[in-house]
């Protein structure tokens, strides 16, 4: 049996941002990916055809863009790899969490299914990448009661549950989300909600810090209640 040849990097590319796109609740459609690919619509547009043609997708009504279960398996590879990735940097080789994006980027075309294992098993299984998002095939409880932090009401406690994906492709604001400690497990109170000036005031629980997040920002960060703990006894 002839072992199918590993698609190419460009493709792996297409599949892992579909597959973001419509794990985030996006119309996937052509303009879509030329938005967030940042290359010609032609260019976009060819692509996608090679993928229809390939049975790695599916196009619909409003050309909207869906993956077949063949699309679906290559596209959770090449994330599972992604996020393993970032694993074993922050975790292992103890990179800033801020730059592990796209170091993970250059790594993820070259990991086998061999080494994938490996990495799991040093890494003791992950279930979420260093961001917070969950690994494919994993069940998330935390992130179906989690909405973005600029939807919080004030006076609400909360805690980071995940930075939405398409927010790593920016080096800048990952590091202010880091300098800032607006990272997943911190836990906040927000102490105002400004829509006049589009910010929010947090206050970081743990060392009383105040941030002001800028509302587009805010729609970035995932948070969850801060449920307290019940007293036993």
């Amino acid at each position: 049996m002839i072992e199918r040849q590993r698609p190419s990097q460009t493709v792996e590319d297409y599949l892992q941002l579909i597959y973001l796109l419509d794990r985030e609740g996006e119309d996937v459609i052509a303009a879509r990916l030329k938005e967030r690919k940042g290359v010609s619509a032609p260019t976009v547009w060819a692509t996608v055809k090679r993928l229809e043609r390939d049975s790695l997708i599916s196009l619909g009504p409003g050309h909207r863009i869906r993956l077949t279960p063949a699309g679906q398996v290559l596209a959770e590879s090449i994330i599972r790899r992604h996020m393993l990735a970032e694993r074993l940097l922050t975790d292992i080789l103890k990179l800033d969490w801020a730059d592990v994006h796209d170091e993970a980027h250059r790594m993820e075309h070259a990991i086998s299914p061999l080494i994938e294992r490996q990495i799991l098993t040093l890494l003791n299984h992950p279930t979420t990448c260093p961001h917070g998002n969950p690994l494919p095939g994993i069940e998330d409880e935390a992130r179906k009661h989690s909405l973005p932090l600029n939807q919080v009401d004030e006076g609400e406690n909360v805690v980071v549950n995940n930075i939405l994906e398409h927010a790593e492709e920016d080096a800048g604001l990952m590091h202010y989300l880091e300098r800032n400690r607006l990272t997943p497990g911190e836990k906040l109170l927000v102490d105002e909600v400004s829509p006049s000036n589009a910010t929010i005031k947090v206050t970081r629980q743990g060392d009383g810090v105040q941030v002001v997040v800028g509302m587009s920002v805010a729609e970035l960060i995932l948070v969850r209640p801060n449920q307290p703990a019940v007293a036993t006894g």
